[in-house]
């Protein structure tokens, strides 16, 4: 009785070289470039995303303060103190004194590239320096304030960018415009 085998083919290469060949290596170079290519935009926009994450913070701040205030009845305030370029949430004890609130909402120091340029609060001058204070009242309001942000410029060649937030007095809300804008 003959003896049959199965052929047996290989797949590859014959030689044992090892490397990449010419092919592998301009295909790697290629995604290579492809990814640097996206990813370059995404980071020439660093500063204004900074800008924006400071809205969106300071805005979350102000929402959680109005409704904590609301509903616990008791007054909560907001510092901002314009040459540290931070806030501080607070709340009213029963001895009626200043304290930080619980360690849900933190103090909020902005970016080196962010600046408060200026707080105008209803019933107050407009502040350009030293603190401003906002007051959410236990019955759910606050005063209608206005806050204005700016990115720094890093070189004559950057574009000044300023961002207005403007809360409103019964509902907390937050309204958000691109510029330097008054509340009306």
């Amino acid at each position: 009785m003959a003896k049959l085998t199965m052929p047996i083919f290989r797949v590859g290469r014959l030689n044992n070289s090892r490397g990449f060949t010419l092919t592998e290596l301009s295909i790697v170079l290629f995604l290579i470039s492809l990814f640097a290519v996206i990813s370059v935009p995404l980071f020439s926009n660093v500063g204004e995303n900074h800008l924006k994450h400071s809205t969106r913070r300071i805005s979350s701040i102000v929402k959680y303060l109005y409704n904590e205030a609301a509903l616990t009845a008791t007054p909560h305030r907001l510092i901002f103190n314009l040459e540290q370029n931070n806030c501080t949430p607070q709340r009213q004890s029963a001895l009626n004194e200043w304290q930080p609130v619980c360690n849900t909402v933190r103090s909020y120091q902005l970016p080196t590239d962010v600046n408060i340029t200026a707080i105008w609060i209803e019933g107050k001058d407009l502040v350009n320096t030293g603190t401003a204070t906002i007051e959410f009242h236990p019955q759910g309001w606050l005063p209608a304030t206005t806050i204005h942000l700016q990115k720094v410029k890093k070189n004559e060649d950057d574009e000044t960018t300023q961002l207005s937030i403007h809360l409103l007095p019964f509902t907390g809300s937050v309204e958000i415009e691109e510029g330097y804008h008054e509340f009306d």
